[in-house]
């Protein structure tokens, strides 16, 4: 009776902790992007949305620490993302 218990409940920490990783990844890449904005010079040229973007990152950061909702934290990722990449084309980087 105690082995479908058990199980569901490994089921249930695996797709948590499978969660967790990809909300790791997504704040990685965020942050990597972002500093790739910088480097090229965004902080001077597009400030505005350099400092939205990482607001937006911090946000999300915030919001993934204190175990909110995996949309939530997307949400502020997505921003995070959408101002780095406008100040990155700012400068003529990516398009």
């Amino acid at each position: 009776m105690k082995r479908p218990w058990i199980l569901l409940f490994a089921i249930v920490i695996c797709a948590g902790l499978i969660g967790g990783c990809a909300t790791a990844d997504s704040i990685s890449g965020a942050r990597a992007q972002l500093a790739k904005a910088k480097a090229a010079g965004a902080d001077w040229s597009a400030p505005y949305e350099c400092f939205a973007a990482e607001a937006y990152l911090k946000k999300a950061i915030h919001e993934a620490e204190e175990g909110s909702r995996k949309e939530d934290v997307d949400l502020f990722l997505g921003k995070s993302l959408e101002y780095s990449k406008k100040a990155l084309e700012s400068v003529g980087g990516e398009k």
